[in-house]
């Protein structure tokens, strides 16, 4: 499978909160980061439910993507976009990626995006807002 296959099947399953098909390709010791924290694999099943609990009509368009010469790096951009369940606020925000890749499966996730341009900005989603407070 090609970088841009990896990345548009990724994108489809993430938007859908199918983490099963999302995690198919990544190691169970990578890690997630973004500009709102990092975490384990292992913590992403709940952040996706917390994702699937506050926002709705996710859509990824993925703008380019293409891999290091080597195969062990994809540079990745797309343009995210949901709704905010509470009040019907969407918004779209352009967001850059580097995936670090091992034997074929995501070791690192690194997304690059201006909070500013988010349905998030300046608040905490509630789903992860209790999330966060329990640990």
């Amino acid at each position: 499978m090609n970088a841009r296959e990896l990345i548009e099947k990724h994108a489809r399953a993430f938007a859908a909160g199918d983490w099963d098909a999302v995690q198919e390709h990544w190691h169970p010791d990578a890690v997630l980061v973004s500009p709102s924290g990092q975490w384990p694999a292992r913590e992403m099943r709940q952040i996706m439910a917390d994702l699937e609990s506050d926002y709705t009509d996710v859509t990824i368009d993925v703008t380019d993507a293409f891999a290091s010469p080597d195969g062990d790096r994809i540079a990745v951009e797309w343009t995210y976009s949901s709704t905010r369940r509470r009040d019907g606020a969407r918004s779209s925000a352009p967001d850059a990626i580097i995936v670090d890749l091992r034997d074929g499966l995501i070791v690192r996730w690194r997304e690059y995006f201006d909070l500013s341009t988010s349905v998030e900005f300046g608040e905490v989603p509630p789903a992860a807002d209790k999330r966060l407070a329990s640990g």
